[in-house]
C-alpha cells in the first residue's frame, strides 16, 4: 500500500479475479464496449435494457460513466456506458489496430442483447494453456523470490531433484536457467509488463488500406 486508500496494483491481488474482475478503460483494454449517447438523427434507437443484463459480477459509476462486468458462460462481458447512454445508445468502434477484436467482443454482446449466449473466444484471442502455465509459474516464482526462497528452492518446486546437484553441475543445470527464467519474467510482469495481456490477439503492425476513390 502506498498510502490510505491506495495500492501498488489496479485491482488488491487478494481478491480472485473471478470473484471481482478487474474494471478496465476502454481504450487499454479492447474487450471493453464502448457505449455512448447516439446522435439525435438516429430516431429509432432502443435503450440500453440494464435489467437484461442481472448477472453483474462488478459495477461502478465514476466520473466518465458507468464500468460494467456481466458474467456469461463463455467469458464476461465488459461494457463503460457514458452519461445519457442508457435511453439511446450508441457503440464506438474506433479505427485503431484493435478495431477487429473490439468488433468481436460486439458481436458477442449483441448475441446476448437479442437472447443469445454470446459465444466463445476465438482461439486467437485466447491465451493458449502453455502461456497461462508459464505465466502462472513466473508469477510464483517471482513472489517466492520475495518472500524469501532462492533459485534452489524456486527450482526444487518443479524438480526436487535440485537439492542433491553439487558445485558445477547445479550452475550449469537447465533446472536453474528456467527458475532463473521465471523470475525474470515475473520481475517484468510485476513492473508493469502484465498490461500487454490485455493486447493479446492484436496484431503488433497492423498493415494500413488505402481507400482509393
Amino acid at each position: 500500500m502506498r498510502d490510505p486508500g491506495g495500492c501498488d496494483f489496479p485491482v488488491d491481488p487478494a481478491i480472485p479475479s473471478w470473484t471481482l474482475p478487474g474494471l478496465w478503460a476502454e481504450e487499454v483494454f479492447a474487450a471493453v464496449i464502448a457505449i455512448v449517447p447516439a446522435p439525435l438523427s438516429y430516431q429509432s434507437v432502443v435503450p440500453f435494457r440494464m435489467a437484461s443484463f442481472a448477472s453483474r459480477l462488478n459495477a461502478e459509476t465514476l466520473a466518465d460513466g458507468l464500468h460494467l462486468v456481466v458474467d456469461d458462460e463463455h467469458g464476461p462481458l465488459r461494457f463503460w456506458i457514458g452519461e445519457g447512454a442508457e435511453r439511446r445508445p450508441a457503440i464506438v468502434i474506433p479505427l485503431d489496430e484493435a478495431c477487429m477484436v473490439r468488433l468481436h467482443h460486439v458481436r458477442r454482446f449483441l448475441r446476448r442483447w437479442t437472447g443469445r449466449p454470446g459465444g466463445p473466444l476465438p482461439h486467437a484471442l485466447r491465451p493458449t494453456r502453455y502461456r497461462i502455465d508459464r505465466l502462472a509459474l513466473a508469477l510464483r516464482a517471482v513472489t517466492a523470490r520475495k518472500a524469501g526462497a532462492t533459485t534452489r528452492m524456486i527450482a526444487g518446486v518443479s524438480d526436487p531433484g535440485v537439492y542433491t546437484m553439487r558445485g558445477a553441475l547445479w550452475k550449469d543445470c537447465d533446472q536453474r536457467g528456467t527458475a532463473e527464467r521465471q523470475m525474470k519474467l515475473g520481475e517484468h510482469l510485476v513492473a508493469g509488463g502484465y498490461l500487454a495481456l490485455l493486447r493479446h490477439g492484436i496484431p503488433r503492425n497492423p498493415e494500413t488500406a488505402s481507400i482509393s476513390a
